[in-house]
């Protein structure tokens, strides 16, 4: 049955019967329904605060299973970065020397990359960092496998033309042994024999009977061919290509012109005295990619006479890929 509710009467001292008109009703069902839920809201927020919900913890499950993904990630990118580490060694100290090729500078090798913030599409998360960070790793890493492809572009070219590089590169004597008396002056510093003063000396003096032959040490070009006002003399330069470079100097006479191919042991001029010169000698320089080398390191010096003959003669009458 339902509840009937009473009011004391303090005027007729009765208890009458409380009747509730439709607008009350309503006030106190609203009331009721407000309070309902706000009490709701609040019992939702606190289990909510104390409790992940399946989605809140599906979420997370998913960030961790990510972080893990870029923790093996980078951990992967370091083996690969040993490993380009390794073949970089590999080329600058192996297959770039055999070539005689200067190693990549560090500073190409480890270029970055400049321009506008490449991962600015990456901030603004709660993993930001990470993810810059893997990703600058493979950025660098995929430019030093860059660097090192062309690298190993230029080796393997020079592979494939090894047979004219074994003959461009300057590989004999210049002045035949039955010609040559001594060597009068080597490769590095010295005193000036016209100074006294300690200067550095490029190239390396062969003493001889003025007017013996001057061979071509390798095959090449001949760019440059006449009197040097530099106290070379009478001067030839041959370019035998791959970065290599020959100068003969005060020569006597020269027998090649400008723009002509020349082959290993072909001869170029005569043994002299022209320029800045003491005597009689052929005054002869190597140079790998405009840099002075010892050419001491370019000949073989343990041949007799007959031996060095043999081999000029035979140079000289081959044919070559430049013919």
């Amino acid at each position: 049955m339902p509840k009937i509710k009473y009011q004391f009467d303090s005027k007729s001292l009765t208890f009458k019967k409380i009747k509730l008109v439709w607008k009350e009703k309503i006030k106190r069902l609203l009331v009721f329904i407000l309070v309902t839920g706000a009490v709701a809201i609040i019992l939702n927020v606190i289990y909510i605060s104390f409790n992940d919900t399946p989605k809140v913890v599906m979420l997370e499950e998913d960030r961790e299973l990510i972080l893990s993904k870029y923790d093996i990630l980078t951990d992967k990118l370091e083996d690969v970065e040993k490993v380009v580490a390794d073949i970089q060694r590999r080329d600058d100290f192996l297959y770039r020397s055999i070539f005689e090729l200067e190693p990549i500078p560090p500073s190409i090798r480890a270029a970055g990359f400049g321009g506008a913030n490449r991962y600015v599409n990456f901030e603004g998360y709660d993993n930001s960092e990470v993810m810059i960070e893997t990703f600058k790793q493979v950025d660098v890493t995929s430019k030093k496998i860059y660097v090192q492809s062309k690298s190993f572009d230029t080796v393997i070219e020079l592979a494939k033309n090894q047979e004219k590089m074994i003959a461009a590169i300057p590989a004999i004597q210049p002045v035949a042994l039955k010609d040559f008396n001594r060597i009068s002056d080597y490769f590095g510093s010295r005193s000036d024999p016209f100074t006294g003063k300690r200067t550095m000396h490029h190239g390396m003096d062969f003493t001889g009977p003025e007017g013996s032959d001057i061979f071509a040490t390798g095959d090449g070009v001949v760019i440059e061919s006449g009197y040097s006002f530099y106290g070379y003399g009478n001067k030839v330069v041959i370019d035998h290509g791959y970065g290599y470079k020959t100068v003969y100097a005060h020569l006597q006479k020269i027998t090649v012109d400008d723009g002509q191919k020349v082959k290993r042991g072909e001869v170029i001029g005569l043994l002299g005295n022209t320029g800045r010169s003491t005597g009689a000698h052929l005054h002869y320089e190597v140079k790998l990619n405009n840099r002075p080398k010892d050419p001491i390191n370019y000949y073989f010096n343990d041949m007799t006479d007959e031996e060095y003959d043999l081999m000029v003669e035979a140079c000289s009458k081959r044919r070559t890929p430049m013919d």
